[in-house]
């Protein structure tokens, strides 16, 4: 069973999943649906591509997932 890493949040999980349904995606579209402020959304995707759970597309806010991310969300449902 792989656990998330320490400095990971419900919320990136819940980002991971999000973009595992619609990726790849606009952040601001993404904190809209997810209900969050979008300057927080952007600083955990600022964590999340820092530890490669997901990766920009262009120059624009748009992402996905990495297989990182994608492990990582299989490994979740694994263990439930």
């Amino acid at each position: 069973m792989t656990e998330p890493p320490d400095w990971m949040r419900p919320v990136d999980q819940d980002i991971l999943a999000a973009l595992e349904r619609t990726q790849p995606e606009y952040v601001p579209l993404l904190a809209n649906r997810l209900g969050l402020h979008l300057t927080y959304v952007e600083r955990r995707f600022e964590r999340l591509v820092e530890h490669d759970f997901v990766e920009p597309v262009s120059g624009e806010a748009i992402y996905r997932l990495t297989s990182r991310g994608e492990s990582l969300l299989g490994a979740e449902r694994e263990a439930e």
